[in-house]
């Protein structure tokens, strides 16, 4: 770059562009940088991209002034991109912008059709000598609107003065912000990054970037991409030279930890304007390293390898799938490369470029995936994010409902646990649905729980069990006064009143909806089966409500809240009374415990409704 351009604003004409590349295609891959065809022995630069066309800068000879001396200008041209990347020969170039003033760098929304091009004020531009000699020129921004195959000019950009400058924009994805360099009054440095927002159709005071990005030197060509990635030129971080490429993450007008390149983008001399291709698998950037045809040299980042983020996702539940072993195949079937999937079922591939490769995603639970990868230059290029897709051969569904009126139960939390372990949550929807995968040959524990409800759990196992689908329907008690709980699974070993272990998870989802809801007061009923005495059962019912108060009062639940009756064996839940011959299955479910709820601040619905 021109040292004397460095003096003023107005003669830094610097490249940037509306589409942009993300970290990972460039950072941390082998790349190669060559020099385009299209440059000249003067200076020429990329300035963004525009339907599969470069857009560039290139100084051009023109005559002026009274005594018709030449001098140079840049315009603005577009010439078209090849599949690799590559640039067609010097003449393959078509004029977009030429004026007898300066054409900076430019960016365009392609959704609102909308161009933002930097250009000098034109009455300044009748000069007798050589432009770049003239000191303190003036930039603006020009906005234009697609039409008819063309560029329609609608005016300059608010904010412009003749006592600063405003150069090289570029525009988010919607259009609704702008980025542009300024030597404004209250910067940090030479030049400063700000950035303005559309709000009602009007644009919105600019805002200083802060020393987030901008330093006490001189801060230029921003590139903001669609994610939020925002390239930059900066003189005042240190580097390899001059001017040095950087990049952070720009959102909502908050900025990330700045990065640079740590391969050969950047070098000795000045380089700036990142602007990334089609599909981002190469990218433009100018420099006057040495080696270089001219001042400004554009310049073709063609990485030799490509990242690509993956995701694997459930076709069943769209969730991430953790821990698939991803193989890499090429063209002849060998496996040059093994990835596993994280816990967020992500893992990141670095392929060769120009191949072609197959990945097979396999995983215990899941059917064998295979997806193709296509880097060769004709084939359809891949995206920076795949996701593959697989098939879980076991599945499962279930529903949540009231148990009283079977109304689904919408936002129910359903955790799931895999041999002790939690290993997935689901929510279920509108209807109470919910769905999770499964593998074979586990131990499963899933737990429903909604608010003002009395959760539940279920048990299962899948071993030996053949590909398909399990359903299970959680029926939950409202904890509204009047409710009776009828749990079935507290049950007693026969003339004993201890906690069974099973009885014991059961009494524990009690002691926690009950310190959930410190307002809730309930009564427990101890019951027996028919052997035994009615006075002796009646004891032994006594003494069961006891124990089950006793557990609940050490799980920390007030004493005050509970009352505990035993009804021995008056109210039995089947035909297993006295002298009546029933298996011990039978007989154990009547020794059992209910549970009451006698006082609550949760409102009751009306079912009816």
């Amino acid at each position: 770059m021109n040292v004397k351009i460095l003096t003023g604003l107005v003669l830094i004409l610097f490249v940037l562009g509306a589409n942009a590349q993300t970290k990972k295609v460039f950072d941390d891959v082998e790349i190669s940088v060559k020099n385009a065809t299209v440059n000249t022995p003067n200076s020429d630069f990329a300035s963004t991209t525009d339907n599969g066309k470069l857009i560039y800068n290139s100084e051009v000879k023109v005559e002026g002034g009274k005594k018709k001396e030449t001098y140079l200008l840049y315009d603005v041209f577009s010439t078209q991109i090849q599949p690799d990347g590559t640039l067609p020969k010097r003449g393959e170039w078509n004029p977009v912008i030429t004026t007898k003033i300066q054409e900076g760098p430019m960016t365009i929304c392609q959704a609102t059709g909308e161009m933002y091009l930097t250009q000098s004020y034109e009455e300044e531009t009748d000069v007798e000598n050589i432009v770049f000699k003239k000191e303190n020129v003036r930039l603006g921004i020009t906005m234009f609107k697609r039409a008819n195959g063309g560029w329609t000019e609608i005016g300059q950009f608010p904010f412009a003065s003749k006592e600063y400058s405003m150069a090289h924009p570029t525009v988010s994805q919607s259009g609704d912000t702008l980025i542009f360099v300024s030597d404004m009054p209250g910067g940090l440095g030479g030049t400063d990054l700000y950035y303005t927002v559309r709000k009602g159709g009007e644009w919105q005071e600019p805002v200083n970037m802060g020393d987030a990005i901008n330093t006490a030197g001189m801060e230029m060509f921003p590139n903001l991409q669609a994610d939020g990635t925002l390239f930059f030129a900066s003189g005042g971080r240190g580097g390899k030279g001059g001017l040095d490429i950087f990049y952070t993450e720009f959102k909502n007008g908050k900025t990330g930890e700045v990065l640079t390149f740590d391969n050969d983008i950047n070098s000795a001399g000045d380089d700036f304007g990142f602007v990334p291709g089609p599909d981002e698998r190469y990218a433009y950037f100018g420099s006057n390293r040495n080696g270089g045809q001219g001042g400004d040299d554009v310049y073709i980042v063609l990485p030799e390898q490509y990242k690509i983020d993956l995701l694997v996702l459930s076709t069943f539940t769209e969730k991430p799938v953790p821990d698939a072993k991803i193989e890499v195949q090429n063209e002849k079937g060998k496996v040059v490369e093994e990835y596993m999937t994280d816990t967020a079922g992500r893992t990141t591939l670095k392929l060769e470029m120009g191949e072609r490769f197959n990945l097979l995603a396999t995983k215990l639970g899941y059917y064998d995936k295979q997806q193709e990868i296509n880097l060769s230059p004709e084939g359809q290029f891949a995206n920076q994010e795949e996701v593959l897709y697989m098939d879980p051969s076991h599945r499962l569904k279930g529903q949540v409902v009231n148990i009283m009126g079977d109304d689904p139960i919408e936002g129910a939390m359903i955790s799931i646990k895999r041999d002790g372990v939690i290993v997935d949550n689901a929510l279920t929807d509108a209807d109470g649905y919910f769905k999770a995968d499964i593998q074979p040959d586990r131990q499963y524990l899933v737990s429903a729980d909604a608010e003002n409800f009395l959760g539940t759990d279920i048990e299962f196992s899948t071993d030996g069990m053949e590909p398909g689908e399990l359903f299970y329907y959680f029926q939950l008690y409202p904890l509204d006064a009047g409710t009776r709980i009828g749990i079935n699974n507290i049950y007693y070993d026969y003339d004993k009143f201890n906690i069974r272990p099973d009885a014991a998870r059961v009494l524990d989802r009690i002691a926690e909806a009950l310190a959930k809801y410190p307002d809730i007061e309930i009564k427990l009923e101890g019951h027996t089966d028919c052997r035994g005495t009615d006075e002796y059962n009646q004891k032994l019912s006594e003494r069961r409500a006891k124990a089950t108060l006793e557990y609940l009062v050490r799980k920390g639940i007030d004493k005050s809240r509970i009352e505990a009756v035993g009804l021995g064996e008056s109210q039995l839940v089947n035909e297993c009374g006295d002298g009546v011959d029933c298996s011990e299955e039978k007989h154990q479910e009547n020794r059992r415990t209910v549970f009451e709820i006698m006082k609550s601040k949760v409102t009751k619905k009306d079912q009816t409704e």
